[in-house]
This record gives C-alpha cells, sequence and structure tokens, in this order.
C-alpha cells in the first residue's frame, strides 16, 4: 500500500493513521513461497516529527509452513512491532519514498520475512521422525533400535566388529 505523506510532510508532530490489509496470497521468502493463511493485517500511525518519518506499526498474519522436524503442515502465526525512523539523509529513504509516497508493502513484506524463524517447529515437544523407519513419533512409536557412537569412537567400533 502506497502512503501519501504530503500530507504530513513539512508539518511536525501532524500523522496518518493506518489500518489496512495487504493482499497477498503467497509470501516469497529466500525462494521459499508461503501461503498467506489469515490476512496480513497493518495497524499504526506514521508520524512526520524532527528526526523524519516515525514509523510504529503492528503486522499480524499467519502462514502455512512444514515443521522441519515431524513434515506436519501447521499455521505459523505472527506479530511483528514495526518502529522505524526513515530519514531524508538516509541511502533506504529513496527506496521506501518516491514521489512523496510511502511504500508500504516493501517494509511490511521486510520485517516479516526477517522475523520468520530459521527451523519452523510445529511445537516445542515435537519429536520428529524416526530416522530409520520414518515414521511421525508425535503420533506413533516405532520398534527401531537406534545405536548412536561418538564419531571419535569409531575407530574402535571397527576394531571391535573384527574381533
Amino acid at each position: 500500500m502506497k502512503i501519501d505523506l504530503s500530507k504530513i510532510k513539512g508539518h511536525r508532530g501532524r500523522s496518518i493513521e493506518v489500518n489496512y490489509v495487504e493482499n497477498l496470497s503467497v509470501l516469497e521468502v529466500n525462494n521459499n513461497s508461503y501461503v498467506v493463511s489469515k490476512p496480513i493485517s497493518v495497524t499504526g500511525n506514521i508520524t512526520h516529527d524532527s528526526e523524519g518519518i516515525i514509523l510504529k506499526l503492528l503486522v499480524r498474519g499467519a502462514i502455512k509452513v512444514t515443521c522441519d522436524r515431524c513434515l506436519e503442515e501447521f499455521e505459523h502465526e505472527f506479530i511483528i512491532p514495526i518502529d522505524e525512523i526513515l530519514n531524508e539523509a538516509d541511502e533506504d529513504y529513496s527506496y521506501e519514498v518516491e514521489d512523496d509516497k510511502l511504500d508500504l508493502t516493501k517494509i511490511v513484506i521486510e520485517n516479516v520475512e526477517l522475523s520468520l524463524p530459521m527451523k519452523f517447529v510445529c511445537s516445542p515437544d515435537c519429536k520428529g521422525l524416526c530416522p530409520i523407519c520414518g515414521r511421525n513419533l508425535n503420533h506413533e512409536k516405532c520398534d527401531c533400535q537406534i545405536k548412536e557412537v561418538d564419531p571419535r569412537l569409531s575407530v574402535l567400533n571397527k576394531l571391535l566388529q573384527k574381533m
């Protein structure tokens, strides 16, 4: 969404209230596509101050993701506060403001991208998949014997097998 800053530019203390929904069905992040399951809503205000243009926004939404442990699909909800100052002297200012119009979509998507975790986990106690049979250990148990050997001792294990 583009916000017209001409209403507040040059008038310190004036602000614009923001309350809208980003019209995105898919979010592209680092060569991954995520389906937006709850619309991305943006609320807050934009104020002109002596420091520049101050953004105080709250972004809410949800995307469908796959758990990196058990491979189950789940909904990842996010609430992201955006507290930024845009100053005409900054290099990024021209990237975000063109003809007194602020492109909030770029700022919102950038902040959503930065807030996403490196790994998605459906719950903190997710047990993942059995490394031998591939069963989802959250739903069923398996009888696989997992024999873990410290890699530093693998040479000794080979000696034992020869004897």
